[in-house]
Parts: structure tokens; sequence; C-alpha cells
């Protein structure tokens, strides 16, 4: 029988701290990174979650020594070790994993096949295997076109410039960055809007921290030049500001005052920016040596464009709810082809609360007002979870299902919620 849980409504508002976990986006492209880097790479205050251990996996699977302990991680390796034989590589649910990983295979030795589970293996590789074609690569579809499983025979890629797709995802975008400096210099370019552009100036931002110049031309292109080596020997991870907003939303909803430690004020985390769209609902935020502090005040309804912080638009369509009056939100169609549907999870489960939706293929418009509890589905989707639970702190009986899909980016999450 699948487990729910109950959440505990808080019955006043409280003063609380909690220690944000490292960010699951930065870890898993510290993992990539430290692994096309000469040398050993400890990374400090990695995320440890389904996520990331995926990817961690999977290096060792083509044979790199990785050393893991609570508090970091230690690649020992990198991809010159790996030898020419066959490699079945598993990405479980890890959008990052996969498509991170397709990329790096392609400088590999060796047959390598890598497959994630059913869901993942409906989602989107398509414009990633076109890109990486161009610059020379043997890649195979194995069951189905344009998804994987798939089948790698390249070890080294020959061209030098490149033309991506990016409607779909912006990691198909960071994981042809991060391979760049492997290359005889390499000139990318895309087609279409960038979804979650925040997430490539991230990309950007750790290729730099590791000594790796990445120019942009006039042409909205990238130009990544020959000759240079990813240098690094040490590498903390800053905390995670997706993680972070749930904590930030429910101190907006219940008038708290949340103070939340370990995140880097200055970060150029996506969701960084939902700390914004908070305070335009009329909360304040302060930066202080203790971390960054929401005071809670009021949720109101506004219309906003969340195309560069998808990840916390269920968060915000959950204190939508509780608005008086109208939320739209634009920028939604990359949710439709993540851990699940993510549009149409929303609304059928704040149907069941009573709440009238509206969308159309890139907004939801949500009609807020008086919710009533219910229990959420999830749909094996770690931030259906998340966010709902939100709305348990403020609605007395509101109960999740299959809480344990919290462990994909943030295991400890049931214990922090528990700690206020």
């Amino acid at each position: 029988m699948m487990q729910t849980i109950e959440i505990t409504r808080l019955e006043k508002p409280v003063n609380a701290t909690i220690a944000v976990p490292g960010s699951k986006s930065y870890t898993n492209r510290a993992l990539i990174m430290a692994a096309l880097t000469r040398g050993p790479v400890t990374l400090y205050n990695p995320l440890y979650s389904a996520d990331t251990e995926a990817m961690i996996a999977c290096l060792r699977t083509l044979g790199l020594k990785i050393q893991a302990s609570p508090d970091q991680i230690i690649v020992h390796d990198d991809i010159s070790i790996i030898q020419n034989r066959p490699h079945e590589l598993f990405a479980h649910d890890s959008g990052t994993t996969i498509r991170f990983l397709t990329a790096l295979l392609c400088l590999t030795p060796g047959t390598k096949v890598i497959r994630g589970t059913q869901r993942l293996n409906e989602r989107p590789i398509h414009d990633l295997v076109v890109a990486l074609r161009q610059l020379g690569a043997n890649i195979e579809y194995i069951e189905k076109d344009g998804q994987p499983p798939l089948k790698i025979h390249s070890s080294n890629l020959a061209k030098s410039e490149v033309t991506v797709d990016t409607s779909m995802s912006s990691q198909f975008l960071s994981a042809l960055l991060m391979i760049a400096p492997l290359l005889n210099g390499l000139r990318i370019r895309h087609n279409g809007p960038v979804p979650s552009k925040p997430y490539i100036d991230m990309t950007i931002s750790a290729m730099q921290d590791w000594g790796i110049d990445v120019l942009q031309p006039e042409d909205e292109g990238y130009f990544i030049p020959s000759k240079q080596h990813y240098q690094k020997e040490d590498c903390v991870v800053e905390g995670d500001f997706s993680s972070a907003g749930y904590f930030f939303a429910i101190g907006a909803l219940t008038q708290s005052t949340i103070t939340l430690s370990n995140l880097n004020a200055n970060s150029v985390q996506a969701d960084r920016k939902f700390l914004d769209i908070l305070a335009r609902m009329g909360n304040k935020t302060t930066i202080s040596d203790r971390g960054i502090t929401i005071f809670g005040n009021q949720i109101l309804p506004l219309s906003l464009d969340m195309e560069d912080c998808p990840d916390q638009v269920q968060t915000m369509a959950v204190l939508a709810v509780f608005a008086k009056g109208i939320t739209k939100i634009s920028g939604v169609r990359s949710l439709r082809v993540k851990e699940t549907e993510r549009v149409q999870a929303l609304k059928n489960e704040l149907a069941k609360m009573g709440i009238k939706t509206e969308d159309t293929h890139d907004t939801l418009t949500i009609y807020g007002g008086n919710p009533h509890p219910a229990t959420i589905d999830t749909y094996g989707d770690h931030r259906m979870a998340m966010a709902f639970a939100v709305a348990g702190t403020k609605l007395s009986g509101m109960k999740i299902s299959n809480p344990q899909v919290v462990n994909k980016t943030f295991p400890g999450f049931w214990n922090k919620l528990r700690s206020l």
C-alpha cells in the first residue's frame, strides 16, 4: 500500500532557521567537470539525492574511482582512464544525468549504452542527439527514435561548430558547453528561446570558476576556445535555492520569520528569482551572516512570467490558491515534459482542493479563494510533493501520497519541515 503522510498545520507564525542542502544542479555539474579534470577533485557540501547518486553510479560504472563521505565527494580519476569495452549505464530518473552524460560519452572509448526509467526514456533528448551528430558523434536509438535508451559509439568529436535547438530544455546547451573545452575550439549557436536561461548562466559561471573561458559573441552564440583544461582541486557546492524556495513560501504563507542558511546571496541559480516574486506579493527579505531571512506578510495575486525559474511554478501555484484573486503564470511550457506533465498534474490536484484553473500551452491561470484540504497525488514527482506540503502548513488536513519521491532532490525535506 502506498504511503501517505499528513502535514501538521502551523497554529501560529514561527521564527526558525533551516540549513539548506547543497544544490543538485551544481553537484551534477561539478561531478561532470571533475570527471573532465586531471587529478583528484574534492567536492564539499555536495547533495546526496537520487539524481546525484545516479550520476555518481554512472561515473563509477565507467571506471572512475569516486570516494563519497557525508560532507564531501572525492573524484580521483578522469575520463582518460575509461577502457575500450562495452559500458551499460542506468540514469534512473535523472534528466541532468542522462543529458550531461550523453555528451560526455561521445568523448570516451568503448560502446556505451545509456538508459533510464520508463518516464526518463519518454523525456526529450532528440535535439541533443542531433547537435552531437553535427559534431561527428555516432549515436543510435535502441528502441524509439528521439528517446533513450541510446547506444554511443564515438570516442571523439571532430567538428568545431554546432547549432542546437534549446526550446525543449536548457540542459542540451549545458551538456555541450561542459564538454567543449575538450574539443578543438567550439562555436555553439542555438535555435529558438532558451527556457530556464539562468541554468545556462549557472553552467557558464561554474566553468569559469574551473578556469574555462566562455565567450559570448554578438550572434547570441557561445565560443569556447581550444587548449583549455578544467583546473580545480577543491569545490564548495553552494546551497540549493530550489530547495530553499519551499521554506521561503511557507514563511510568506504563514506570516513566519524563516532564515535559510548555506545560501549564496549572489547566486546565479534560477530559483533565486523566487525571492523577487515573494517581494512582489508583499513579503520582505534580508541578507545577513546568518543567511537569507523572509519576513512573511501576505500572498497577493500576480500576473508573472516564470520561464526562467520553472522549478518554482508548482510552489507559486500552491501559494496562489490562498490569494484573493486571479494569478496568471506564463512560461510554463517546459513543465509539460518534466518528471510528469506538471501543468496537468497541478490542475488535477488543485481541483481536489476546490480551486478553478485554466491553461493554455504556455500559461496557467489560478482562481484563488477558499481552498479545502485534500489528499494529493504526487505522480512520481518530487516537486509536487514539496509544493503541496507548503499548503499543509496553512490548511489542516492536507495529505501527501508517496512522500518518498522527495528523495530525488531533497531527501531531508520532511525532517526539515518537521523541525518547524
